[in-house]
Formats: C-alpha cells, sequence, structure tokens
C-alpha cells in the first residue's frame, strides 16, 4: 500500500497463521545461497591481465579477437572496463564483448584486510556508468549489493537499458532489506531474458496495459521470486501472469516467501520443475502441467513454525511427475484428483501418480499420526524406485509407532515389486526408526541399497551405541533374495541438501547429497 511502513522481515499478513521472526541479515543471507552464480565473478578468484611493461613485448594484444573477447568477459567488470585505456583495440573489444556484471565485484575490499568497505553511492554510480556506456547485448547482470530505495527513478531507466541491450540473464535484488522498493513494470518488456530473478521488490499490480501473453518472455527459461510481494504478498494472480507470459519457462522456483501467496495453481505447457523453498502457501495446485518432471518442497524456515502453517498439495494434472518431496504430513494434506489422501485411504487408479520413481519424505517417527501416513503416501505412488525419508524430532512425542504397527501394515506395492534404493536422513537410533527400517528390510523384495545417514554428523564406530542397533537389523528378516548392501554415512551439518542441488535438472536424483 503506497506511503504505509515497510514490512518488517517478521512480518505476518492476515492470511498467515502463527507468528515468527526471521533477523533481516538470516533473511539475505538464505537469500544469497540460493541464486545462480555468475559466469564469471572476482568472487571466484581474481583474474589479472598483463600486458606488456616496459621493455616486454605484449603478446597478449596480438591474440586473435574472439580469444581477448573470452579473456574480458571472464574479468571482473571493473577490471575489463580498464582494459579500454590499454589502446584503441582493447578499447574496441571492450564494446564488442558481451557484458558480464556482477556489482559484488564493485565492492572495494581493503589491502590489509577486514571487512569490505562498501561505498554504496560509488557502487551505484558504477553500474550505472557500466550499463549506460557499453553498447551491448548484456550477456549476464546480477545486481545483489546497489541500494536501491535511494535510487528509485534510476530504476526504470536501467530497466529500459536491459531491454534496449538484450540482457539474457538478470539478478535483480533489491537493497536495503527489509524495505521494499516497487520495481517498474518495465520489467515485463525485457523480452530477451533466458532467466529471471527477482528478490525483496514490491512486484507491479497486474494493472489494464501491462505487457502480458506469450511475447513478453518468448525466451524465458527459468524464474526465482525471492520474497518479493505486491500489495499484501506475493500474489498468485502475479505468477499465474508470469507463466501465462513465458511460453518455454522450464523452471519456477518461489523462494523465501512466508507471507503468502496463499494459493498458488500451477498451468504451464512447458514447465519442468517447481521448486517451493522455504517458502508457505496455503494451496499448492498442479492443475495442468503436461511436463512437469519435479516438484521439489522444503518448507522449513529456521526460526519460523512452519508446522502451524498447513499446505493442501492438490495433484490433478502432471503425467510426467518423476521427482516428489520433501513430503511432510505435518504441513502437507495431499490430493491426488479428488480425494483428500488420509491414513487409510482406499487406493484407485484416480488417487495413485505412477509416473513417479524418486520419493522423498520427511517424517516425525515420534508422533503416530504422521507416521502412520507414511505406509499411504507409498500406497499413491506405487512406482517410486528410489525412496527418501528423512527422521525429524517431535517436541513433544504422542503415541508411538512400533514394530507392531509396521508388521500390521498392509502390501504395498512399491515396497514389493519397484523400490530398489532407499535413504534414512538424520537417523537418531530412535527405536521407532529402527522399527521402520526393520519394516523396509521385510518388504522391499527387490531393494539393492540401504543408505543411513546419522543425524549432525555423528560418527559410527564399531563400539558404539548407533552402530550397535545398526547391526541389530542384521536379524531381520530379509524379502530380498540377495541381501542389500547397507552403508553408514556422516556428515558435517544437517543435511548436504540446498536449493542449488534441489533444482538442478541435470542431476538424476535430487535428494541425493
Amino acid at each position: 500500500m503506497p506511503g504505509a511502513p515497510p514490512r518488517s522481515p517478521g512480518h505476518r499478513s492476515s492470511s498467515g497463521a502463527g507468528v515468527g521472526r526471521v533477523p533481516a541479515d538470516d533473511m539475505m543471507s538464505a537469500l544469497l545461497t540460493c541464486l545462480p552464480d555468475p559466469p564469471f565473478s572476482a568472487a571466484r578468484g581474481r583474474g589479472t591481465l598483463f600486458c606488456g611493461a616496459a621493455g616486454v613485448e605484449d603478446r597478449i594484444s596480438h591474440l586473435p579477437k574472439a580469444l581477448l573477447s573470452n579473456i574480458i568477459s571472464r574479468l571482473p567488470a571493473k577490471d575489463a572496463a580498464r582494459t579500454t585505456t590499454l589502446s584503441t583495440r582493447w578499447r574496441r573489444l571492450w564494446a564488442s564483448t558481451p557484458l558480464v556484471l556482477d556489482d559484488a565485484d564493485l565492492v572495494v575490499f581493503p589491502k590489509r584486510g577486514g571487512p569490505p568497505r562498501i561505498d554504496w553511492a560509488a557502487v551505484f554510480a558504477a553500474v550505472d556508468r557500466i550499463l549506460t556506456s557499453h553498447p551491448g547485448p548484456f550477456r549476464c547482470v546480477h545486481l545483489t549489493v546497489c541500494y536501491m530505495a535511494p535510487h528509485g527513478g534510476a530504476l526504470a531507466r536501467w530497466l529500459r537499458l536491459l531491454a534496449a541491450k538484450r540482457v539474457e540473464d538478470l539478478v535483480f535484488v533489491s537493497r536495503p532489506f527489509p524495505v521494499h522498493v516497487r520495481l517498474p513494470a518495465d520489467v515485463l518488456r525485457i523480452s530477451s531474458l533466458r532467466r529471471l530473478y527477482l528478490g525483496f521488490w514490491h512486484l507491479p499490480d497486474l494493472l489494464p496495459g501491462l505487457p502480458r501473453g506469450p511475447e513478453v518472455f518468448p525466451y524465458l527459461q527459468e524464474i526465482g521470486l525471492c520474497h518479493n510481494a505486491t500489495r499484501s504478498a506475493l500474489s498468485a494472480e502475479v505468477i499465474e501472469h508470469l507463466l501465462q507470459c513465458s511460453p518455454v519457462l522450464e523452471k519456477l522456483a518461489i523462494i523465501l516467501n512466508y507471507d503468502g501467496p496463499t494459493h498458488v495453481s500451477v498451468r504451464s505447457r512447458s514447465l519442468r520443475c517447481v521448486v517451493l523453498w522455504m517458502s508457505l502457501a496455503r494451496e499448492l495446485a498442479v492443475v495442468a502441467t503436461p511436463r512437469l518432471e519435479r516438484l521439489i518442497l522444503w518448507q522449513t524456515i529456521p526460526g519460523y513454525p512452519c508446522e502451524l502453517f498447513v499446505t493442501k498439495l492438490k495433484i490433478r494434472n502432471a503425467p510426467d511427475l518423476r521427482v516428489l518431496g520433501y513430503l511432510d504430513p505435518s504441513i502437507h494434506v495431499l490430493e491426488i484428483g479428488n480425494t483428500v489422501i488420509q491414513a487409510g485411504t482406499r487406493m484407485s487408479p484416480a488417487n495413485m501418480v505412477p509416473s513417479v520413481k524418486i520419493l522423498a519424505v520427511k517424517v516425525r517417527f515420534g508422533i503416530r499420526k504422521e507416521a502412520k501416513m507414511i505406509p499411504t503416501f507409498l500406497k499413491c505412488f506405487p512406482g517410486v524406485e528410489t525412496l527418501h525419508v528423512m527422521s525429524d524430532e517431535a517436541d513433544e512425542p504422542s503415541g508411538k509407532c512400533n514394530l507392531k504397527f509396521w508388521q500390521e501394515v498392509a502390501p504395498i506395492d512399491c515396497l514389493e515389486a519397484c523400490v530398489k534404493k532407499v535413504v534414512f536422513s538424520q537417523f537418531r537410533g530412535k527405536r521407532m526408526e529402527l522399527a521402520f527400517l526393520r519394516f523396509v528390510l521385510e518388504r522391499a523384495q527387490i531393494l539393492e541399497k540401504l543408505v543411513v545417514v546419522l543425524a549432525n554428523g555423528d560418527t559410527a564406530t564399531e563400539d558404539d551405541e548407533t552402530c550397535t542397533k545398526l547391526k541389530a537389523l542384521a536379524t531381520a528378516k530379509r524379502a530380498s533374495e540377495s541381501p542389500p548392501t547397507v552403508v553408514i554415512v556422516a556428515r558435517e551439518g544437517d543435511s548436504a541438501w540446498c536449493f542449488h542441488r534441489a533444482s538442478d535438472l541435470s542431476a538424476s536424483d535430487p535428494f541425493d547429497g
């Protein structure tokens, strides 16, 4: 709302359930870990260019133009611009090389170490100078450092420059957070984009006259919406509008949006991957997605009571869906077709998704009603070949699913005929966890590999308690004719799971770190 005070990072809209506060620095740090890396950046190692000191033959300048252009494109932006002072040829080379600009490269670091000394005005001026003076095209522009709030008038001009010079890869983050600066609608006029990430903006309202239709983003393949807002929250209408404007979009990521949107309805003929990352929604409906392969859900937000916010996940039409997770019975209500899936739901072709081959679930075994959902979830996906189970601790355990419960579970098609690999992460050696692992070994008839990942980087030595408990599984009656390989893994920290792994379409199993 124009004139309203900026929302704090812990603000909840009236649609929210529960109250949580996430510090602004933590929000920004989390966002930066999710942004794509620029092709070349000083952050990965500073490049240097030596072109002949006095009395030394300058061989670099005699290299072919294409090679020199490639060299310039790999330099930090400020160093690339400095090559224009070397000679007329270098000046022409910089102007003809597609621009790669990362404003993080413009931050000045003290020569004697210490924290970076950021001259916000100088960084903004340098970006403005580069965008204005370089004739284009712009290959990649990542702006995550510039303070946008004091320079609202320049934003529309920047976006027009980016459109005119045909930027392909744009990461545009507003600072200072948590002030949400209004993003000019000119962003919808950059038709050359192939990848777009927007962070901490107040997105333009969908008013009459805004560009719409497939000609808006005819080449856009990936979009990330990171803690953006409209008048109240990131609206479902904005997401639907962006999908309609992107006829070849393959990846949609909603990141750090815990104020909304309340409902997301996904309709796209091209979309292959949807990621809901550290975000909350009342409803996520996969309505018409004939090419969708992956639906990634990670709604854990440190410091935020996510269990108070339930998401209804509707799967309507996703015939190619192969990867799904993490399903979490504490916050997800699954609806397939027109059936709400509950413990003991009777299965039929109408409420099953046989295309799913990799399924990930997160469960608190100490809460009986949640653990009871696992057999039902497995029955919904009869073609699962790889099963990931992440064990979560219950603050207040209620009921137990012991070995007797699992022994009484009715036959599950995927366990008996399809599951070849099970990965159990965050193993703490609890009896309820062991009961589930025994159940898997006794039911999975073609199981080839069982991986147990210890919680919190614990180690398992020959004589410790955890290893002793796992050895007890050797007495389980194996369903498979050939005993599966059991691997025990200890990792630093809680998990190898991260946004880049989750959203990487080249990774055959995004949950397998």
